[in-house]
């Protein structure tokens, strides 16, 4: 990924009072819309959810 790539996450409600974490790639432009991935699983804290897009961010560094 060059530097005009953006990397992020959300965290979003679910509407049942818990949370999922969502991935977001933002490339440059002219490559297309950003792409949003969900994190796996539901979690009863907007924190627990931020942690569990970190350790998703983590993976994808290592190549998992």
């Amino acid at each position: 990924m060059d530097e005009r790539w953006d990397a992020d996450f959300e965290i979003e409600p679910t509407g049942d009072g818990r949370f999922h974490a969502v991935l977001v790639l933002t490339p440059p432009a002219e490559v297309g819309p950003p792409i949003r991935t969900v994190v796996p699983g539901e979690y009863d804290s907007a924190l627990a959810a931020e942690w569990a897009a970190v350790d998703a961010f983590a993976a994808m560094s290592r190549g998992a």
